[in-house]
Parts: C-alpha cells; structure tokens; sequence
C-alpha cells in the first residue's frame, strides 16, 4: 500500500529541497529520493500529520526514566532502522528521520533519546543499554559487533528477522494449548452447573417419595456438592495453600533446576519443550556465529536467552569446554542432551568451515518437526478431552436418568 511522504533533502548542487512522493515505505522514499540525485536529511509520512500541527512539549514524551518496550515494538523499531540504513542513509539522520514521525509512541521517544546519545559520540549499543533495559545483552552485543565490523544494517536485519521467529514460535506453543485448555474449562463447568444447580433438585424430588431410596451415582454427587458448598472456603484455602508451598518451594535454585528437568519427563509435552528449546538455541547460536561474534562469546550470550535451568546448566559446560579447546559438537556430545543427528549436522559444518550454515540447516529441520509435534500434541489431547466430556457428560446423564426412573417407580407403587 502506497503512502505519501514529505522530506526534505539536498540535492547535486547543495540546495536544499522540500516536497511530497508516493512510496511504500520510508525505506523506498529514501532509494527513490537517492535516484534523484538527493541526500535525505527528513523523511515524514504525510498521512499521518494531523490538521492542526502542535509542537510537542516535553510533557507529551514519557519521564526521563528507562523507556519500557514490548516485544513487538523492538521489533519495528529493528526492522525500520535496517531498512534505512540499507537505504544509505547514516545512522544518525537514520534516527532523526524516525524521530520526526507525527505520531506520538515509543519508537519516536525511543529513536530521539538514542539519537542524542548518538551525536554525543555515544556508540548505539552502549546508548540502547542506557535507554531501555528491554535491549537484552544479546541485541546489545549484536549491535556491537555491527558498528565495529561496519555490517550494522545487515546485522540488524537478521536479528528481526530472528526476534519476529522467536515470538511466533512463542504464540505457536501457546496456541497448541488453548483449544484443550478450554474443553477442560467447560467439563469443570459443567460439573459444577451439575453439582451445584441440578442435583440439589433430585435430591429434593427423590426425599420427598416415601420408601424411596437414591441410586449410588445420586449418593456420591451429593455427598461431593454438600462437601462443597458446607467447606466451599476451607477447600479454596487448602488448593491456595498448595499452589503458596509450591511456590515457596521453587523459589530456590535447585528446585527450580528439578522443576525444569521433571517437565522433560512429561508425555508428549516434554518433547515440545525439548524441540522448542533446540530451535531457540540453534537460531540464535546461528544468528550469531553468522554475524561475527566468537564461538565461544556466542555460546556465552545463548545461554542467557534459555530460560530451562536444567538445560542451562548443561550448556554453561558445553562453553567450558569449548573455551578449553574441545570442539563444540564434542561437547555437545558430552552432555548426552543433543540428538544424534543434529550433532552430525553441526559437526559437518564444523570441518567444513561453514558453521553458521550447518546451524541454521539444523535450526530449519528441528522447527518442521517441531510443527509435526505440536500438530500430534494437539491431535492427542483434543480426543482424550473429549472422551473425558463425554464421560463426564455421559455419568451426569445417567444418573438423572436413574433418578427418574427411581421417582417413576416409586409413584407406580
């Protein structure tokens, strides 16, 4: 979708120049302008200026504090400054260019913020740490390695292009869960519509006959319903207790390292968790191995983006010993958390020279099966949910009806 653009710019000869075209992005404004024979100094989307022009006050910008940033919005402010850098223009009129947007939010503060730190002299990694705590190491250490090699467009890129994979590999898992998640929600609800509504009725029709006597199921239900409704706060308590003790139980280190490697042990979903975690770790070892950072340095900086401690730990060795001299597929190999073929692939790339492409390949074949995984996860549990509706729904079923039955009889007689 064409947008309409104002910039001003200097041309051939030194003059400067005001005026309006007709671009996609502010990335193809720059390369239509530079065609022209311009240098852009100002770019500024025209449909998003609004009719009265009011020069922003320092009110209108967030306290002086860290900016705090969402995911997504590292995420355009990544892929934007790329396309303008790749477009030719420097860093700094890069910035200004995305501060001069008419549009209040955080991408402009947080483009302003870092350009005065820029024009100070301050490298941009070392700005980005200062603005925002929401620059991780890793991106920090990226940009570094940018300006210092004179890649940063490229590297920049590439990060965006790997942070939009990493979340959409977040809303994959998340996704996967949500349609059992719900069928279990409606089974506890409808329990307790069961329980609690229609029950207490039977109950009331069936004491009310003379000689009658309620049929098991009608026992139990009931016996759980007055449980329930007479100790409905004690037992509130006891499962609050419970969830506070495990609580209070993961807050130490080691408990949380057993929680994490216990979650590995689970059917199914210990695999999710475990082709999740070598997609995340072969991406972003890839990601930066590609872009120049050291092997040793990139296993540093990987460790931090994994979140399991269990698998943590085992990687902290994997850099010892390759900072001792091992190769990484040998260390790979010593902690017995790799499977085979994936080392296989990694070790071909290794004797070959060509790391990064071997890494990235095996990052590429895990994410397939990772798919296939969560597509059997979800083709499993949306079944067993379902049976277990119709049980639920089915028990309910017949113990209305032999309560029915049990009323009609005991009129006839």
């Amino acid at each position: 979708m064409s947008k309409i653009f104002k910039y001003i710019a200097i041309d051939g000869s030194g003059q400067k120049q005001t005026g309006d075209l007709t671009a996609a992005s502010r990335g193809e404004a720059m390369r239509l302008l530079q065609g022209r024979g311009f240098q852009p100094t100002q770019i500024k989307d025209a449909g998003e200026a609004k009719v009265k022009k009011v020069k922003a006050s320092t009110a209108d910008e967030p306290s002086s504090g860290p900016l705090t940033l969402k995911k997504q919005e590292i995420i355009a402010f990544t892929e934007e400054l790329s396309e303008l850098l790749e477009a030719g223009l420097p860093l700094e009129p890069a910035l200004a260019s995305m501060e001069a947007r008419e549009e209040k939010g955080q991408i402009k503060y947080l483009s302003g913020r870092l350009r005065k730190w820029v024009t100070e002299g301050t490298p941009l990694y070392e700005a980005m740490k200062r603005v925002s705590p929401d620059f991780d190491q890793l991106y920090c250490n990226l940009v570094r390695a940018g300006e210092a090699s004179g890649s940063l467009q490229t590297i920049l890129r590439q990060h965006g292009t790997y942070m939009k994979e990493q979340q959409e590999l977040k809303s994959r898992l998340k996704l996967a869960l949500i349609y059992p998640t719900c069928l279990t929600l409606a089974c506890v609800a409808l329990a307790l519509v069961f329980i609690f509504f229609l029950l207490p009725r039977i109950t009331v029709l069936l004491e009310g006959m003379p000689g009658s006597e309620m049929p098991i199921g009608v026992k139990i239900s009931t016996f759980i319903g007055d449980f329930l409704r007479a100790h409905w706060l004690k037992t509130i308590l006891f499962f609050c207790a419970i969830a506070v003790g495990i609580k209070v139980w993961l807050t130490k280190e080691e408990n949380l390292r057993k929680w994490d490697e216990w979650k590995l042990s689970i059917p199914l979903y210990g695999n999710v968790i475990r082709y999740g975690f070598y997609v995340q770790w072969l991406q972003t070892l890839a990601n930066l191995v590609s872009n120049g950072v050291p092997l040793v340095q990139a296993l540093k900086l990987t460790e931090q983006t994994v979140t399991n401690r269990y698998y943590k730990e085992r990687l902290t060795s994997i850099t010892e010993r390759v900072s001792d001299g091992y190769k990484l597929t040998r260390s790979m190999q010593a902690t017995a958390m790799f499977a085979p073929n994936m080392i296989d692939l990694i070790g071909v790339g290794e004797n070959t020279g060509k790391l990064s492409r071997a890494l990235e390949r095996a990052s590429a074949y895990y994410d397939k099966h990772l798919s296939a995984l969560l597509a059997s996860l979800l083709g499993t549990i949306t079944p067993v949910v379902l049976v277990l509706m119709a049980v639920l729904v089915g028990g309910f079923s017949y113990t209305m009806i032999q309560a029915i039955y049990q009323t009609i009889n005991n009129i006839k007689s």
